[in-house]
């Protein structure tokens, strides 16, 4: 009886702390802020961050809040007991940057297809993208698959990222890149096709390593891989 009186008081200690740490808990995620801090933004504009909360705002809500802004991906933010909420984002980092019809840039693409609005003069290295019908629309990923299926093979294979890639293209006939084999000063056309784009880009290397040597001038205009594993070739037109 006595062993039962015991445990039980060590139970009640034990739930008073664990409601006491979840009340306080509770209480820096609710309560309001006089002062915010924000880290972790490294190349998105601050002040349109900041202008998306104010200094009276709760944590909860300045996170619903920032997590709209197309170049966040993540927010956390907590309140201490300072009146100093610290906000900490992951912004989204682009892979490709989208062309409209006239050629001017139109948005940025993270690797899960979401749209970031893209400046007049491009501040990121990535290759171009033509040829995707979706409209800016922020907070929504693009629609089109093709795009989508590229996005997600260029953040998991590093050897798309290692080759000299300027620009793909969404065409009628499946993806086209345009790139740099070897030490060639002019762009080589590549059609991939619809399918099977990972086994073609380790396709491709392995032909620019067995047959494209530095110091040779290649004169590579065209090739072709949407044809039962077969690598077809065109010069260059002199």
């Amino acid at each position: 009886m006595q062993h039962r009186r015991r445990y039980l008081a060590v139970l009640a200690v034990v739930l008073s702390i664990c409601m006491g740490g979840s009340t306080g808990w509770y209480y820096l995620w609710q309560r309001p802020c006089t002062q915010i801090e924000i880290t972790g933004a490294e190349y998105t504009d601050t002040e349109s961050i900041y202008s998306l909360i104010d200094s009276t705002l709760t944590s909860r809500l300045v996170v619903d809040r920032i997590q709209r802004h197309p170049w966040v991906r993540t927010v956390h933010a907590v309140c201490y007991p300072t009146g100093i909420m610290r906000v900490e984002v992951e912004e989204r980092f682009p892979r490709l940057l989208a062309l409209t019809e006239e050629g001017m840039p139109a948005y940025y693409l993270d690797e899960f297809g979401y749209m970031m609005p893209a400046p007049v003069s491009p501040i990121f290295n990535v290759p171009l993208l033509r040829g995707s019908p979706d409209n800016y629309h922020a907070l929504v990923p693009v629609k089109n698959q093709q795009v989508r299926n590229l996005l997600a093979l260029i953040s998991r294979i590093p050897l798309v990222e290692e080759m000299m890639i300027s620009e793909f293209g969404v065409t009628d006939i499946g993806l086209t890149m345009n790139l740099r084999l070897g030490d060639a000063e002019e762009v080589t056309t590549v059609y991939l096709g619809e399918e099977a784009w990972e086994q073609k880009f380790y396709r491709l290397n392995a032909f620019q390593n067995q047959s494209l040597h530095p110091g040779v001038n290649h004169a590579v205009g065209v090739i072709d891989l949407r044809f039962n594993g077969q690598i077809i070739t065109r010069e260059k037109s002199t």
